[in-house]
């Protein structure tokens, strides 16, 4: 039987963040691609159909809230890693509105990224059957 690719998309303003987040996905076996772009995160979604998208939460045009509504009306089904740098309890709060929005948001991270722990969110179970 064939296993699916597990790919990833991290969309991040900050390039250097992002290419972080794909490199240690890589590392974990995921195909994994990167955009600072937010304007054609959609355009890149259909393209690439990633099983997780890491989200940052602040980004210029378009930010994860607006993208989370937009994910849920095109009907996303992968999981969602949120990764920024504001406080734990906006993290939280944003994760929950992409629950509300019907989108698989399983985990929040805040930068600066511990690296051990998204390589474990990477590498568990759950996170790898959604891949």
């Amino acid at each position: 039987m064939l296993e699916t690719a597990k790919r990833l998309l991290a969309i991040d303003d900050d390039v250097s963040s992002a290419e972080l987040i794909v490199r240690i996905a890589e590392r974990c076996r995921y195909e994994a691609f990167a955009t600072s772009d937010s304007r054609g995160v959609m355009n890149l979604t259909t393209a690439l159909k990633p099983s997780i998208l890491a989200v940052d939460i602040c980004m210029p045009n378009l930010d994860a809230n607006d993208l989370f509504e937009l994910l849920a009306h095109d009907g996303y089904a992968g999981r969602i890693l949120i990764v920024s740098g504001q406080e734990p309890a906006v993290l939280e709060q944003t994760r929950q509105r992409a629950l509300q929005l019907g989108l698989d948001a399983t985990h929040s991270l805040q930068k600066p990224l511990d690296i051990s722990v998204l390589r474990n969110i990477l590498l568990d179970r759950d996170m790898a059957k959604a891949a």
